[in-house]
């Protein structure tokens, strides 16, 4: 078993922000590899389980892709202001 926990810390909305992108993707769990979401004072945690190697790799891949989509959404709306 693969396992991995990630913690995003930043202000509420920030978080929001990473939260709501991530929520949708979570139940398409599958017999191979899922993760959790749990939100905490002041930060998310992203729990990160697989079987395999292989499965491991396309969770953890598909979460970062995520993850920079919403971070450079928020440097495009910070420069913006």
């Amino acid at each position: 078993m693969f396992t991995a926990t990630i913690e995003i810390k930043g202000t509420k909305e920030i978080l929001e922000a990473y939260c709501s992108a991530l929520e949708p993707e979570q139940n398409f769990e599958t017999e191979r590899a899922n993760y959790k979401l749990k939100k905490a004072k002041g930060k998310l945690i992203i729990e990160v389980s697989a079987k395999d190697a292989t499965a491991f790799r396309a969770v953890s891949s598909s979460i970062s892709g995520l993850l920079a989509i919403v971070d450079r959404t928020i440097s495009v709306v910070n420069t913006a202001k």
